[in-house]
């Protein structure tokens, strides 16, 4: 085998083994401190839980990276570990005392700006509507906005248990696959070892979740994966324009679930930041899906897209009519799910018209023999 092939599978099973071994002392340490979430009207837990689980994700993750990746590769991402770290802060920080919205977004644009500055962005538009090469001033915009809406969205679908772990660990791990193809082995080592830290995380966090990854995991994982994405896209401009379909696949049902549940607020005169239940998500909890179930749902839904967005790519679709196929399918999913709730809630609704019909038939009989 390989050397780099044995490199990078032990930086995933390393940060696999570190993760297992760390989460539970942040477990024990959380309680005894007292340092958890309680159930309140928007949570879909009944106990207090644990919500630190980012640190244990975060610590395994980087003790890796740094172990695994040669001075020289530590160098050429010193800026990715620099807004890392700045990050890490901010969510422990938000974990112990919630932190504004805007103070939390800011530092997130602060964070993807001097990225972009440090010449990890989005270049080309790959061809669509015809658009290849951009100016460096939409450059900046767009990957900023890339960076800071995938970090968002994965903090939002962070509602049920094992949910946001479970897509972590499935985007990271294919992404670190197609780093490896690729011979890119500092972002091949980053992608896997973020991939095992999450899998040693979600043994906890799996319902019935025993901790919760907080916002610094949710910001960790989003903010790395935005980031591993446009890396990809990048090196793929000359190479094969066409594999942005891949980073599309690999990134959309975290990004639409949040752009449907903004377009629903807004729908309503809210704000599209107030809190709500409709997330995806939410609604297979009211179908009577339970988080198990309903995070496996999920897992389903994204392996599905991702493997279109695949097989789009290898039939060599054209760019446009892709992305077009791949986001409707991401909502024709979110459609049947919302079918399937539609069909729940008036099962629900005839079962409660039969118990009343059953229940005056009766009253009329009684009524009946009572006058007989």
């Amino acid at each position: 085998m390989h050397p780099k092939i044995i490199q990078l599978t032990l930086s995933s099973v390393i940060s696999f083994i570190l993760s297992i071994l760390i989460i539970p002392i942040i477990i024990k340490i959380a309680k005894k401190k007292n340092l958890v979430d309680m159930p309140n009207h928007r949570t879909s837990h009944s106990t207090p839980t644990p919500t630190f689980g980012g640190i244990g994700i975060f610590i395994s993750f980087l003790v890796v990276v740094f172990a695994f990746i040669p001075v020289i590769g530590v160098a050429q991402i010193q800026f990715l570990l620099a807004t890392l770290i700045i990050l890490f802060i901010t969510g422990v920080r938000d974990d112990l005392k919630e932190i504004k919205a805007s103070t939390k977004f800011t530092i997130q644009f602060i964070a993807a700006f001097f990225l972009a500055h440090s010449g990890i962005r989005i270049e080309s538009l790959c061809g669509i509507l015809g658009i290849y090469t951009i100016p460096v001033s939409i450059q900046y915009i767009i990957t900023i906005i890339v960076i800071t809406g995938t970090t968002n969205a994965v903090n939002l679908i962070d509602g049920i248990d094992g949910l946001a772990g479970g897509i972590g660990f499935i985007n990271a791990c294919i992404f670190g696959i197609l780093f490896s193809l690729r011979g890119e082995y500092v972002f091949g080592i980053i992608s896997l070892s973020l991939a095992g830290a999450i899998l040693g995380f979600l043994k906890y966090n799996f319902n019935p979740a025993k901790i919760f990854m907080g916002d610094t995991g949710s910001l960790i994982i989003g903010f790395l994966l935005s980031i591993i994405g446009i890396k990809y896209l990048q090196n793929s401009y000359v190479e094969n324009p066409n594999k942005l379909i891949l980073v599309f696949g690999i990134l959309i049902l975290p990004i639409f679930d949040t752009l449907r549940v903004f377009a629903i607020r807004l729908s309503k005169k809210k704000s599209p930041f107030s809190a709500d239940k409709n997330h995806i998500h939410h609604l297979l909890i009211k179908t009577g899906y339970d988080h198990k179930i309903s995070a496996i749902v999920m897992y389903t839904a994204n392996l599905i897209i991702i493997a279109c967005s695949f097989l789009l790519y290898y039939l060599k679709i054209q760019i446009n009519i892709s992305i077009v196929l791949i986001f409707s399918l991401t909502v024709a999913l979110s459609e049947l799910l919302t079918l399937k709730r539609m069909l729940h809630l008036k099962k629900k609704v005839d079962d409660m018209l039969s118990k009343k019909k059953a229940s005056q038939t009766q009253n009329q009989l009684l009524t009946k023999l009572n006058q007989s």
